[in-house]
């Protein structure tokens, strides 16, 4: 599969395309636009969340509401306009934004022309891919959902996630009550008090982290022939791609121990192969083993500060202020949707390498036939 996105942040739209999706498979186009209000809401969101209102219009690849084979395009329209300075040349970068890096490969003058890809307007379009690979996986019945794991300082403790998994759908409903996605009543209001007494007060952006989980997932999806396409492997390069994304960890996340302690055991229980723990986070050698899938993902504050740091004039070398150019001050809440999406896409990837791409039935008929044999 390939997928594609396009579109500057300020221009007439985003756009994101599927290639290698099977023929059959019904697209719920409310359930996308579900998804594209949930990537805007979140407690430290700025003011371009209640400019846009987003909404997917399927351009081609779906006649009837169902896939034909063909390319999936999804495009949704952009109502923000460039800020009011953005007119103006802009020479100076904001420390930690891609301003910079940008103007040293491509050489363009004015950095307002990088702003229309590092900015994160993109991932609307992220989110209706990733949509469209969760209406995929419900047929085999894999599902992927995140949480807000952290926000400042202020983090929740891996035993309550631990208990979390097993009763997914009481915490989504406590998740999607919440303002920064954290499914803990206690925990979320803290998370909004550190929002309030830092990010706030202080005139600054914070960062955070999500845990991501994907259930229902059959052992035996991926593969070590490639070993850059190895399951892990294809988390840690489309995990990255998020803004704001410096670190990836699958399963885990404390490997300060000894292998007796970290390794999974295996246990045989009602005619099925389990494990007594899950450490290696559902994948071992690059392939599924049947456990949950989980992924925790680390963001960085967001770059641009009402209270800005020091810079450079790239044309007059003196040194100045870096400017104030509309953002968020915490986009981590709304992260749990890009995070959930690059995963049930990496998941939807999977199944249609292993088991063909021609009609979604026939993918079905041939995955739940494999794993029945296998009494898995």
């Amino acid at each position: 599969m390939e997928f594609k996105i396009v579109g500057d942040s300020h221009g007439p739209f985003m756009m994101g395309l599927i290639e290698g999706i099977p023929a059959g498979l019904t697209i719920d186009k409310e359930t996308i636009d579900a998804e594209l209000r949930r990537r805007q809401k979140g407690y430290g969101r700025g003011e371009r969340m209640h400019i846009e209102s987003d909404e997917v219009d399927i351009v081609s690849g779906v006649w009837n509401g169902m896939t034909t084979g063909a390319p999936v395009v999804l495009m949704i329209g952009n109502k923000a306009a460039n800020p009011i300075d953005a007119k103006k040349e802009r020479t100076v970068p904001r420390p930690g934004h891609g301003d910079y890096s940008a103007w040293a490969k491509y050489e363009l003058t004015d950095l307002n022309a990088y702003t229309e890809r590092n900015s994160a307007r993109w991932t609307a379009a992220l989110a209706a891919l990733g949509s469209v690979a969760k209406q995929f996986l419900t047929i085999f019945d894999v599902h992927v959902m995140g949480f807000v794991a952290s926000i400042g300082k202020v983090h929740v403790d891996d035993t309550l996630f631990d208990e979390l998994q097993k009763d997914f759908d009481a915490y989504i409903e406590k998740r999607d009550n919440s303002l920064v996605a954290c499914p803990f009543e206690d925990i979320s209001e803290c998370m909004i008090q550190e929002i309030e007494n830092v990010a706030f007060k202080e005139a600054t952006t914070l960062g955070g982290s999500t845990k991501t989980f994907a259930t229902g997932v059959k052992p035996g999806l991926g593969s070590y022939s490639n070993v850059f396409n190895k399951v892990d492997s294809k988390i840690g390069r489309y995990f990255m791609s998020i803004p704001s994304v410096k670190g990836v960890h699958i399963g885990h996340e404390d490997v300060s121990c000894t292998g007796f302690e970290f390794q999974d055991p295996f246990t045989y229980e009602n005619g099925r192969i389990k494990r007594t723990k899950n450490f290696a986070g559902g994948i071992e050698a690059g392939i599924t083993n049947g456990e949950n899938i989980v992924v925790t993902t680390y963001f960085k504050p967001i770059s641009t500060l009402a209270n800005p740091l020091n810079s450079i004039d790239l044309e007059t070398k003196e040194r100045c202020k870096a400017p104030y150019i509309r953002s968020d001050s915490v986009i981590v809440p709304a992260a749990t949707v890009l995070t959930e999406s690059v995963l049930a896409m990496i998941l939807m990837e999977e199944i249609v390498d292993g088991f063909g791409n021609d009609n979604i039935e026939l993918i079905r008929q041939r995955y739940f036939e494999k794993y029945s044999q296998m009494d898995l």
